[in-house]
């Protein structure tokens, strides 16, 4: 890749080292059929693209329909295991809805919402003490749907789902985990299932997450009849 220019999808292929087919075959979110990829294949060409910052074209269609198809999942570190969580639950559920998930790294995820980049996001890569943010209020403000990982953020016009503090007793058989749980309230959000000023939520049972596992409450004080996939306590 040049200096100075946009990552390709050929870009991708050779740091993930497979074909441009591969590539295409993996972001596109395509399943079935007659292709065979790899779990461990699969999670490399994300990585590869999320380190690159690669975004497909799709600008010009995106002003055609007045919408991109496309969500982006704004995490810290795909080493960290939450964040791959997350990427991973994005990619295989977003597809279903007809979106294509892009995963950023780090701060380009601001640059890339405000310019109109895609529909909605997943914001996990605020620092943890982070009580509001500047990017999130504007994207609020335009009408984006938002899903917001905090402990601490209040819903304004977004959604924020809540970590929760570990507590053994909360624990629970076929818990959904933390990652497919925020992309189901953003799916929620982007067809309007969701109140306009935003809920608050985590689940009453313990997550799983990759092996790991913390504990979550569920709070919707503005969110009446919201997220009925998730049981109530």
């Amino acid at each position: 890749m040049k200096n100075g220019s946009n990552p390709t999808i050929r870009d991708v292929a050779v740091k993930a080292r497979v074909s441009l087919t591969t590539v295409s075959y993996v972001l596109s979110g395509r399943h079935g059929g007659t292709t065979r990829i790899s779990q461990a294949t699969h999670d490399r060409v994300i990585a590869a693209a999320a380190e690159l910052g690669y975004v497909p074209n799709q600008a010009a269609r995106g002003m055609r329909l007045g919408r991109t198809d496309r969500v982006a999942i704004a995490i810290g570190d795909l080493e960290w295991p939450p964040d791959r969580a997350l990427a991973a639950a994005a990619a295989a559920i977003l597809p279903k809805h007809g979106y294509q998930a892009v995963i950023i790294l780090g701060g380009a995820w601001r640059q890339f919402m405000l310019a109109g980049g895609a529909d909605g996001i997943i914001v996990g890569a605020l620092p943890p003490h982070a009580a509001d943010d500047g990017t999130v209020s504007e994207l609020a403000r335009r009408g984006i749907a938002q899903v917001v990982i905090s402990a601490v953020m209040q819903p304004a016009g977004f959604d924020v789902l809540v970590p929760g503090v570990a507590d053994p007793a909360a624990a629970g058989a076929g818990a959904e985990p933390i990652s497919e749980l925020a992309v189901d309230m953003l799916v929620d959000r982007l067809a309007g299932n969701t109140p306009a000023h935003g809920v608050r939520v985590a689940a009453p049972r313990r997550l799983t997450m990759r092996g790991a596992s913390l504990d979550a409450y569920r709070e919707a004080p503005s969110g009446a009849g919201a997220f009925s996939r998730i049981a109530r306590t």
